[in-house]
């Protein structure tokens, strides 16, 4: 299993490299075939064609995510799309200029959920706060803005 890291995408990468200092937007895993992500709810979908490569790095997952685990998530996750959680980052400056962790607001993110899934297998690295794509890229690669560096 690969965990996809997806760049460059108008205006969604613009933003998240102002805010997060990536332009890594979308995070999911995918075995070649199939590709796991979080959109509205969990979904999986056809790999094969669904993103131009060229904005696309592929990472070897850190411990052992199979299919059936990403399978089995479809069916028991209750969890949603935080799109009030992703917002937050516009506020991630603000929270730390008064020494505070950006909040949650009870949603799941993309990279939250890969990051979830990765700790739920056996993956030791935490985050403080809700994990960007930039964090989840840089704790992978050592660097954000992995595509474009």
């Amino acid at each position: 299993m690969k965990i996809v890291f997806i760049y460059n995408k108008r205006p969604n990468s613009m933003l998240t490299h102002f805010f997060t200092g990536s332009s890594c937007y979308h995070v999911g895993f995918t075995d070649g075939v199939k590709f796991w992500d979080m959109h509205e709810i969990r979904r999986r979908r056809n790999w094969v064609g669904l993103y131009p490569l060229e904005r696309v790095l592929l990472a070897e997952c850190p411990v052992d995510v199979t299919a059936q685990y990403l399978d089995d998530q479809l069916d028991t996750d209750r969890s949603t799309y935080g799109y009030v959680d992703y917002m937050l980052f516009c506020l991630r400056w603000a929270y730390h200029l008064v020494g505070q962790s950006t909040r949650n607001a009870g949603g799941v993110i993309c990279s939250e959920l890969v990051a979830n899934d990765l700790a739920k297998n056996g993956w030791t690295t935490r985050f403080a706060e809700v994990p960007s794509p930039a964090d989840l890229e840089s704790a992978i690669f050592g660097r954000k803005d992995a595509l474009n560096t």
